[in-house]
């Protein structure tokens, strides 16, 4: 069985062997115990194959033995690497010395992050911090085990519930969960519910005041709907109404589609680029050039294998797209102005609100385009807040 590891840290090389005894040569590899793989004939004469180093110089008396002629095509494993190091030996001593730097500079803090904050300013945050050490440009090796660090963050930090201390790489993220304030009721004085506009009551239900219409009824902008006046007329005393009230509301929806729609459609042509990251560089690897496409989908992946080391890997894909046109049948059109004009009203419509009903009015093709009316009719929240303003005292004309 073979072992490509043993093979590549031995080496190994590709011989192009000549002769027209090559099988009786094989045979007598075989017997003496010589590893040979991948054999392929090229020629009537000419054959190939791979074979260790060490094997390579034990296979020379069966060449002569044989009458076979060999030559060394390529050369591959380990020591031929080594070789090439070695006649390159500045380059890689500066590889070596880069890692070396990089992993230097990657047991620094260079840079603090805050979030979840919303009361306490983030820079009293980063203050605190770099008072209990963590700070830009700080070794992370001196910095003291992160539940302690904790404690000592929260305890300059009185506002914070928690503090949560993650060390990803070079950067540190504070996360900060702030303590709950007790929620004060909003002051609210005297008032009325009215209807903001015109509608049909669909369903009422007063919590605080007194409901001055019924379902089914048209009511206007501006009239009352819940009133704060509670009491009768001997005794009275004004609220603040609360309450929910839906209406019937009536839009008339004026939409126009092009019949000539452009789309995109992918082409089946990609290219992928090959980047290095290293901190917030990317050094693009391969391809060295890149197909320039007219239009395209990008599409990135990022593969970083540790925390420790700012280093990772990002792959890009560009993906072709072109244009096409499509021509789009009236009652296409009509559907997709359908579409646009719901979601229009319905963002008009505010929180809550559905289409009960909705009807084309009339739908027209001028132009290379279709002209849709439709009328729907929406239920929605109607009431708004009116305050009650009391009476101004009568002067009798005493000081």
């Amino acid at each position: 069985m073979r072992n490509g590891l043993k093979e590549w840290v031995d080496g190994h090389i590709t011989i192009t062997v000549r002769g027209k005894r090559f099988e009786r040569l094989l045979n007598m590899a075989v017997r003496e115990g010589i590893r040979i793989w991948n054999i392929r004939r090229v020629g009537s004469e000419v054959s190939r194959c791979d074979i260790l180093i060490r094997d390579y110089f034990r296979l020379r008396p069966l060449l002569r033995e044989t009458g076979c002629r060999s030559h060394v095509e390529s050369r591959e494993g380990l020591p031929f690497w080594l070789l090439r190091v070695r006649r390159r030996a500045g380059l890689a001593i500066g590889a070596v010395l880069f890692l070396i730097g990089l992993y230097m500079l990657s047991s620094f803090v260079w840079s603090v992050e805050v979030t979840g904050t919303k009361y306490i300013d983030p820079a009293r945050v980063i203050q605190a911090a770099g008072q209990i050490g963590i700070k830009e440009g700080a070794w992370k090796v001196k910095l003291k085990e992160p539940l302690i660090l904790q404690k000592e963050l929260l305890s300059l930090l009185p506002e914070a519930a928690w503090v949560g201390i993650d060390i990803q790489g070079t950067k540190v993220r504070l996360q900060v969960v702030e303590k709950e304030a007790p929620v004060k009721p909003l002051a609210t004085g005297p008032r009325h519910l009215v209807a903001k506009k015109r509608a049909v009551i669909h369903k009422i239900l007063p919590e605080v005041g007194k409901s001055q219409v019924t379902n089914n009824q048209l009511v206007e902008k501006g009239q009352v709907l819940i009133s704060g006046i509670i009491g009768n007329e001997e005794r009275q005393q004004a609220v603040s109404a609360r309450g929910k009230v839906q209406g019937e509301v009536w839009y008339v929806s004026n939409t126009t589609v092009p019949l000539k729609q452009t789309l995109y459609r992918l082409t089946g042509e990609r290219q992928k680029q090959q980047y290095l990251l290293v901190g917030s560089y990317a050094i693009q690897v391969w391809p060295l050039t890149k197909e320039v496409f007219a239009q395209a989908r990008t599409e990135e992946k990022r593969f970083v294998p540790s925390y420790t080391l700012p280093i990772g890997w990002k792959t890009v894909t560009y993906s072709e797209i072109e244009p096409m046109t499509k021509q789009l049948s009236k009652e296409e059109a009509t559907e997709i102005a359908k579409k646009f004009a719901r979601a229009d009203i319905l963002q008009k419509a505010g929180k809550d609100a559905f289409i009960q009903d909705e009807k084309v009015l009339h739908v027209t093709a001028e132009n290379g385009k279709v002209y849709v009316s439709i009328h729907f009719s929406v239920i929605e929240e109607i009431a708004v807040e009116q305050p009650i303003i009391p009476p101004a005292p009568v002067n009798n004309g005493n000081p």
